[in-house]
């Protein structure tokens, strides 16, 4: 059972993330989180020191989350295309959901602050070794196409991370983002 600790900094967290997607990273000052989570600024501070120490902490969780997911799935042996296919959901499911535009803060996070920089840098490598691993396992099922895992991976990668950032900005419907996303799909698969 989470402490009292746990949920105040869970609490913390989910209020940073909607206004660093309402307002973006930099507009963000720890006053707003005061106010949003009815902390004072005391109490707050126990928890995080910046607003860039929440913004490192949310990211950080969602790639662990994401290695977390991965290594369950590849121990239930799912097939490479299994994989795929749940990575084209997940981010079908974020490019559609308003928590999308939190992808505009953690830019801007790594633009404004070294730290953010660095984590940013960890996320992208992570997902490219997740992908990598993927192609490769798609290679040897005979189902992806020939090539070095790990730079599709990367063309993957910067495809994805382009949607990603221009999703907020152009809002693009449902059947857009499935096929955009449907042809990493079609790239990956043989014949």
């Amino acid at each position: 059972m989470p402490s009292k600790g746990d949920n105040t900094r869970n609490l913390i967290l989910e209020k940073a993330a909607e206004l660093f997607i309402q307002k973006g990273y930099s507009a963000v000052t720890m006053k707003d989180v005061c106010e949003a989570t009815s902390l004072s600024r005391g109490g707050l501070y126990r928890h995080f020191k910046s607003t860039g120490e929440m913004m490192a902490c949310l990211l950080l969780d969602e790639q662990q989350t994401a290695d977390e997911e991965f290594s369950a799935a590849l121990a239930e042996g799912k097939s490479a295309l299994q994989l795929l296919d749940a990575y084209i959901q997940k981010h079908d499911r974020f490019l559609l959901s308003p928590g999308s535009a939190l992808e505009v803060a953690a830019n801007q996070y790594a633009l404004l602050d070294e730290v953010g920089r660095k984590i940013n840098t960890s996320r992208v490598w992570s997902t490219v070794k997740r992908l990598t691993s993927i192609i490769r396992l798609g290679q040897g099922e005979g189902v992806f196409i020939d090539g070095n895992p790990e730079n599709i991976a990367w063309h993957i990668v910067f495809f994805i991370c382009g949607i990603r950032a221009q999703t907020v900005l152009v809002e693009p419907g449902a059947d857009f983002i499935h096929t955009q996303t449907d042809y990493i799909r079609r790239f990956l698969l043989k014949g």
